[in-house]
């Protein structure tokens, strides 16, 4: 079995091991779900500021294959034709 492989199997075992334990948790009608971690807490937005931008064709560089400066990418498991 090679390295990769066991560390894949260790994962698995302890992620089998942490859902193990969570399905062990007695769960009553007191506990209310939870909507969001800060619901009481306002979230501040911070104000966006382009610094310096301008990097569409460097950016579309990337991509394999464009149409009219945008990415096109396959559909599902289908490869794209270059």
């Amino acid at each position: 079995m090679t390295f990769w492989k066991r560390s894949r199997n260790k994962r698995l075992e302890a992620a089998i091991k942490f859902a193990e334990q969570l399905r062990s948790l007695k769960i009553d009608d007191s506990i209310k779900p939870m909507y969001c971690v800060l619901e009481n807490e306002n979230l501040r937005l911070r104000h966006d500021k382009v610094t310096d931008g301008n990097y569409r064709k460097k950016i579309l560089k990337n991509a394999v294959l464009t149409e009219e400066e945008y990415f096109v990418a396959p559909p599902g498991n289908i490869p794209l034709e270059k």
